[in-house]
């Protein structure tokens, strides 16, 4: 059930959605849709909107539309596909063909995202849609539907989720509570099902799918590749099978198989910006300079950008206890910020990285990040999120959690992107919503629900009692929704932020479904009485009935209301005259409640959260780390300000603790060009060699700020009292022997292995050891166990007797290996050899599992292939 639901006789958000389109000059009423209309709903001036049959429109999020007799029929379905529709003022689809592969498993986004689209077309236009696909797709649906649409069939796990404690009086009957919402509109007397809202048109098997419409039968003909539509006979377009979502959100650049060379970091980003500027993709939220707010302050602040004589400033403004402006005159108390800090995040606030509902097409759906003594802690992503984080400026390193409230898609869909995005991330929730989030995901993605698990960190919510989380507390709870939600309220020192999640808060009604019995005493207090005392309160006000009517809120008294912000809220949607306001969304809006580096005694604790994150330290004794806390030392820099120079002797070892350094050689043939942030370390080669001269320049590009081992510190630390032979200096010997031979540069020639963050190409270049091989030598054999994969430096290597014996030879830049058969311990299913005497740098099979289960993103890719060039 859509977390936008509306019943049939609820008029008010139709209207606004029509007065907002209207306005817009988009397309007529919603109410004055026609069943299965085959026209666009007005005609734009300009030639994108001009669009006749057998057209085929290309949407911005990804897929295409053909406008055929029976209406629009879309390929492929990425989140928020509905607002592209409605952004270009035509009907959103009743028919779908999903494409073969629905799940990305490099980006970790559904390409089949039917929720939306069924839930508009159901509540807003009383029609089903048609999915065309396969019977094991329709099988999958089903599932993900199940999850989504009822919620879990049973809670097995419910008193799991509780403390021992806490009175099973008070647990929620979910099916009772569900009962409430999950009924059919237009009768309200009879359940909804999944039939209600989707019908499936399968292919048979002659790989052919029909469909039949008064007197227009179209048929759609599936083979390896193509979708080739057919309408009454004649033939009208060929849909080519390959859900591609917009260029960037890949990240790499796709260079020719004859064109793979060393590219220097600049070259690639003029590409990607190029790219970029060919394919523009809808924004998460507004990108803006790099900034930050250090000022103490006595209460909490709001960033918030303005201009002012052309010229950019951030401006702060300061809040009292009770959510009044601190004015002066007429004027709110403003503070000049230097725009070319980096971010630094704050010990406490939350940054609104979408705060509308999946209905909206000028907003991005709710999603938030918490911050907690520096780090932070995602709730409900959006797509992409990950991807606008880095645009925004924020390391991933600082993104440590995420917290998954419920499992509607406007709520989800973006977890999955994240959990691919670097290293192993926690996911915190009950263990009733993440056995849901298992279920959905793995039919979604056809990966069995163990393999799931194997990629994040589950931290398991447990209700009744406050849970200590990098150094808050949370008070967990269930919300009442039509699927189990997870709302919270969260406390640091003596400043708290209440989290309301998707909820019907409404007292009065609450006593009627007490009295009805579908709530009991101790749940219905726990439902109705929220007292609100927190300094920041997020509550959301979707569309009644499964979510909280403004009028409700509106209600509360005024020293509520005035700490008081809606989210998952349209903006058009807002009743000012309740005395009520929405959430601003962006780094530069991020609310603050205690800022950076208040407690000067939290610092150390900071540092060791830091250097917990880097991977040369995973493995340091409780002796070590205390001994890297006493040593390390820190220095700031300002922007453009050398830290190293090149061919200079150097005595230290950097760790980046905030800001961006950049890294570069202008030594001839040599030159390159990397960016370092939050978590990156450099200055090890020169503390390892007896020479000690620095191979490269590095300045700061932002405010930088560094921490910093003497030399004869590192290798007593590092050294772990074995002269010289400790597991970190090891690893960092084969580091610096990888970079001498340019290991590197045959990253930067795979389209994939290139697009890989500083980070994991510094991990990867300590597991790769350089060999000579001669002409004919055969690497390995089909039926063979794996021992080892390979990056090729120099030379060609090809397949045989093998299905891949067929495929044109591999050089430079490519990478050979088979990750599952290693996992697995499985023969491996190919045979590879040299066909020109070759240089190349093997991996092995241990350090190969251990990498790509660290870097979940890198796992999904290289678990499916044998190859990557």
């Amino acid at each position: 059930m859509a977390c936008s639901y509306v019943f049939s006789d609820d008029k008010s958000f139709l209207q606004d959605l029509d007065f907002m389109l209207e306005q817009s000059d988009q397309c007529p009423s919603l109410l004055k849709y026609q069943s299965c209309s085959i026209q666009l709903q007005k005609q734009q001036s300009d030639a994108k909107s001009n669009v006749s049959c057998a057209d085929l429109v290309d949407l911005e999020r990804g897929g295409c539309i053909l406008q055929t007799k029976i209406g629009p029929i879309q390929y492929g379905m990425p989140p928020e596909t509905i607002k592209d529709c409605l952004n270009l003022g035509m009907e959103v689809p009743t028919f779908y063909i999903i494409p073969s592969k629905r799940f990305d498993k490099r980006l970790g986004i559904s390409t089949a995202e039917f929720e939306f689209p069924a839930y508009f077309n159901f509540f807003c236009k009383k029609k089903q849609i048609t999915l065309i696909c396969t019977p094991d797709t329709e099988k999958a649906i089903r599932t993900v539907f199940q999850e989504t649409l009822l919620g879990p069939i049973d809670h097995p796990d419910l008193a799991l989720d509780f403390y021992h404690k806490f009175p099973k009086s008070a647990y929620p009957d979910f099916h009772k509570e569900r009962s409430v919402f999950s009924r059919n509109p237009s009768n309200l007397d009879e359940k909804l099902t999944i039939d209600h809202l989707l019908k499936f048109c399968l292919f048979d098997e002659n790989n052919t799918a029909t469909i039949i419409e008064g007197d227009i039968t179209i048929k759609i003909i599936k083979d390896s590749n193509s979708f080739k539509i057919l309408e009454n006979g004649i033939y009208q377009k060929s849909i080519q099978d390959v859900f591609t979502f917009p260029s960037q959100y890949y990240e790499y650049i796709v260079t020719k198989p004859d064109d793979y060379r060393a590219e220097s970091m600049k070259n690639i980003k003029s590409k990607r910006d190029a790219a970029k500027e060919q394919c523009p993709t809808p924004l998460l939220v507004k990108q803006l300079p790099e900034m930050t707010v250090e000022e103490k302050v006595e209460n909490w602040v709001i960033g918030n950008k303005y201009q002012r004589g052309g010229e950019k400033k951030l401006s702060v403004v300061l809040w009292d206890q009770m959510g009044g402006h601190v004015e002066s005159g007429s004027a709110i108390f403003q503070l000049d910020i230097d725009e070319n800090k980096s971010f630094t995040p704050p010990d406490f606030g939350v940054t609104i990285l979408g705060c509308s509902h999946g209905f909206d097409p000028k907003g991005s759906t709710s999603g938030y990040i918490f911050w907690i003594n520096g780090r932070g802690i995602m709730v409900d992503p959006p797509p992409f999120a990950s991807y606008h984080m880095k645009q925004m400026g924020i390391p991933s390193i600082l993104i440590c959690a995420v917290i998954i409230s419920h499992c509607h898609a406007d709520h989800d869909a973006g977890t999955f992107h994240k959990i691919l995005d670097d290293t192993r991330v926690e996911i915190i929730t009950t263990r009733t919503i993440m056995n849901s989030f298992l279920r959905k995901y793995s039919a979604m993605s056809n990966i069995d629900i163990d393999s799931l698990r194997r990629l994040f960190i589950f931290r398991p919510v447990i209700i009744g009692i406050p849970l200590n989380i990098y150094g808050a507390y949370f008070n967990f709870f269930y919300a009442m929704h039509t699927i189990p939600s997870l709302g919270f309220s969260v406390k640091l020192e003596n400043k708290s932020i209440y989290f309301s999640s998707d909820t019907f808060f409404d007292p009065d009604q609450l006593l009627v479904y007490k009295n009805q019995g579908i709530l009991s005493q101790k749940r219905y207090e726990h439902l109705a009485f929220i007292e609100f005392k927190e300094d920041l309160i997020l509550h959301e006000a979707g569309v009644p009935p499964i979510h909280t009517a403004q009028s409700v809120l509106g209600k509360l008294p005024n020293n509520i209301k005035n700490r008081l912000y809606l989210v998952h809220t349209a903006q058009k949607d807002l009743k000012k005259e309740l005395g009520l306001k929405i959430a601003k969304t962006g780094i530069e809006n991020t609310m603050i409640l205690i800022p950076s580096n208040t407690n000067k005694h939290l610092t150390t604790i900071r540092r060791l959260d830091l250097l917990s994150t880097i991977d040369i330290f995973e493995h340091l004794t409780l002796k070590n780390v205390r001994w890297l806390l006493d040593s390390v030392t820190a220095e700031e820099y300002f922007p453009g300000q050398d830290i190293i120079k090149e061919g200079t002797s150097g005595d230290r070892f950097y760790i980046i603790e905030s800001g961006l350094a950049r890294v570069y050689s202008k030594q001839k043939g040599q030159e390159f060009e990397r960016y370092y942030q939050v978590g990156d370390y450099f200055g090890e080669s020169a503390v390892l060699s007896s020479e000690g001269k620095r191979g490269a320049s590095v300045e700061a590009v932002t405010n930088l700020k560094v921490l910093i081992l003497e030399k004869h510190d590192f290798w007593f630390i590092f050294g772990d009292g074995l002269g010289g032979q400790g597991p970190i200096i090891q690893k960092m010997k084969q580091l610096t022997a990888a970079r001498r031979s340019k290991a590197v540069h045959c990253l930067f020639k795979n389209s994939i292995l290139s697009e890989l963050t500083p980070s994991q190409k510094t991990q990867l270049e300590m597991i790769m050891r350089e060999h000579e091989i001669e002409k004919g030598t055969v690497l390995w054999k089909v039926g063979e166990k794996p021992e080892f994969a390979f990056i090729i430096k120099r030379g060609t290597f090809a397949f045989y007797d093998s299905p891949e014996q067929d495929l044109e030879e591999l050089d430079s830049g490519a990478y050979v290996g088979e990750l599952k058969a290693m996992i697995e311990n499985t023969a491996i299913s190919t045979s590879i050899r040299a066909t020109r005497k070759a240089t190349i740098f093997k991996i092995a099979k241990k350090d190969l599992i251990s990498f790509a289960n660290k870097h979940p993103g890198i796992y999904m890719i290289l678990i499916d292939t044998k190859y990557l060039e």
